[in-house]
Parts: C-alpha cells; sequence; structure tokens
C-alpha cells in the first residue's frame, strides 16, 4: 500500500512536469494553478511510510489487546463493551490488557456507575478523596479507565504485578488476596 502511495505521487508529478513541458514547447505559459505543488524529499516520503507503518502497528496492538480484554470480561460473564477501550488503555499506559480488565470485573463487576461504601467510583474504582478527580470526572468511563490505569501502571512499575496489585488496592489487605482475586480473574496462574 505504501509502494502504490509513493507510486501514484509520482506519478502525479510526472504528469505536471510532463504538461509543463508541453505548455513550454507549445510557447505559451502555463495557466496557473491555484495550488502550490512542492515535490516531496525522499526523506519526506521515507517519514510518511515510517508513520503509516507505525500507526498501523499501533492498531494491531490495540486490537490484540482488545481480543485479550473481551476474554476476560467474557470468562468473567462481565459485558464487553468495554474491551476495546480497555486494550486501548492497557497499550497506551504499558498494563497486561487481560489483568486491567480483571482489575475492572474485580472493582465493579464492569458497572461503569459503581460507588462503593468508601466513595470509590467507575468501572476502576478510583477514590475522588484520594486522588483529587470529581466523583463526575470519574464516572466517565474512559476517564475512569486511563486513571485507573495510570495508578496501576505506575505500581506495578514500580513494584512489581503482586505488590502493585496490593497497592492498588490501599494496603488495607496485608495478604495478597486482592492480587490473588485480580490474577485468578485475569487468568494467570498464582503460584
Amino acid at each position: 500500500m505504501k509502494t502504490t502511495i509513493m507510486m501514484l505521487k509520482l506519478a502525479a508529478l510526472f504528469n505536471l512536469a510532463a504538461f509543463f513541458g508541453f505548455m513550454a514547447h507549445l510557447g505559451q505559459e502555463p495557466v496557473p494553478s491555484p495550488i502550490s505543488v512542492t515535490a516531496p524529499t525522499e526523506q519526506s516520503i521515507k517519514e510518511d511510510i515510517r508513520h503509516d507503518f507505525e500507526r498501523e502497528q499501533l492498531e494491531k496492538r490495540y486490537h490484540r489487546a482488545a481480543v485479550v480484554a473481551g476474554r476476560i470480561y467474557r470468562k468473567n460473564h462481565c459485558r464487553q463493551t468495554y474491551s476495546n477501550l480497555t486494550g486501548q488503555v492497557a497499550v497506551d499506559y504499558g498494563v497486561s490488557p487481560a489483568v486491567l480488565a480483571a482489575l475492572v470485573f474485580v472493582e465493579s463487576s464492569c458497572n461503569p456507575n459503581a460507588v462503593s461504601g468508601r466513595k470509590s467510583v467507575g468501572l476502576t474504582q478510583v477514590n475522588p478523596l484520594v486522588w483529587k478527580y470529581t466523583k463526575s470526572q470519574l464516572m466517565d468511563p474512559e476517564r475512569n479507565l486511563r486513571i485507573g490505569a495510570q495508578i496501576l501502571a505506575s505500581y506495578t512499575h514500580k513494584h512489581g504485578l503482586v505488590e502493585g496489585l496490593h497497592r492498588y488496592n490501599g494496603l488495607g489487605n496485608h495478604t495478597n488476596s486482592y492480587a490473588e482475586k485480580v490474577l485468578t480473574a485475569a487468568g494467570i496462574q498464582v503460584s
């Protein structure tokens, strides 16, 4: 596809050059074009191709992550409404889509309107008092999922998966039962 685009650009430039050459041959000035045409440089063509390739690769990663999230939601009898969003957010924040989907299941049973007795809100049960967001901000499923993924990524990248999940849960339980619950929901063997 990229080669085709480059070939079309080159063909257009060739046709334009041929037209101006023909008009010069007739001794006439070509009609001024209202559009300024600049020949792409080799560097700009390479950058366009690289950008297209990177975008395609990112879209593939989003799709694969969405499939994984959907599988986890299905396994846990959850709505798959947020599979695509969960996959995209997981990729964007560098967390496992299976773990993020399992966290959503454990925290809120995939209910974007969930509010806990401790006032935690939304899919990932972010507490507005702790994290300085308003309840209305956290009721937005995309924002809530992004904030929860950012918190999870911060903890897991710094402390590892099990300890990161333990910290996500607020360190209230001195066992790893929360981490085990999330990992079991994600289909990950807990040792």
